[in-house]
């Protein structure tokens, strides 16, 4: 991601229960691990916010009122006091129109004022499950790069053909990971 000049990568997963909350939280935990490396998780399943309640912390105010009053989501994230390289921004709760908020222009300016921080800033998005929810296409274009996620038990080829479909002319994906796996 460095070497591209990216900063902002999407956990994508392919379906509700494909593990992409638990890949964000491990991603960003390993990445806040090096020194030099600043990340801020975010939870951009904003119709069903999850990041918060996983990682045992209170959920952070409404990114519509926040950005409604014209206040930086800077505003909403809290960093965690193991980890200083690791802040979250994790909403406690669903916010009622997910889908138009992740395409709003207002949204995009302060996630981009975000990736200003520092260029050893990443930023990880923790998104809504591809196949079946509109807030996760309206919030791909938000990345500059994406992670599929895709459930090892219950995924099926058929799933990744029309994954592959969906994201014609969407950010590229870096890799997918093959979660709950037997092999």
């Amino acid at each position: 991601m460095r070497n591209r000049g990216w900063h902002k990568l999407a956990v994508v997963p392919l379906t509700r229960e494909a593990g992409g909350t638990y890949v964000s939280i491990h991603l960003a935990l390993a990445l806040a691990r090096q020194q030099h490396t600043n990340v801020v998780l975010m939870d951009m399943d904003l119709g069903n916010p999850s990041l918060a309640r996983e990682l045992g912390i209170p959920g952070c105010d409404s990114v519509t009122d926040t950005l409604r009053k014209g206040r930086p989501l800077a505003d909403l994230i809290c960093t965690i006091e193991e980890l200083p390289n690791l802040a979250v921004l994790a909403p406690g709760q669903a916010e009622p129109e997910a889908a138009e908020l992740l395409q709003d222009e207002q949204l995009a300016a302060a996630l981009g004022q975000l990736g200003d921080i520092s260029t050893n800033t990443v930023v990880i998005m923790d998104g809504a499950a591809l196949l079946g929810e509109d807030a996760a296409l309206a919030g791909i274009p938000l990345a500059d790069a994406l992670l599929l996620v895709a459930d090892g038990r219950n995924g099926t080829s058929a799933d990744m053909a029309h994954a592959d479909r969906l994201l014609v002319g969407m950010p590229p994906v870096m890799g997918v990971v093959l979660n709950k796996s037997e092999d």
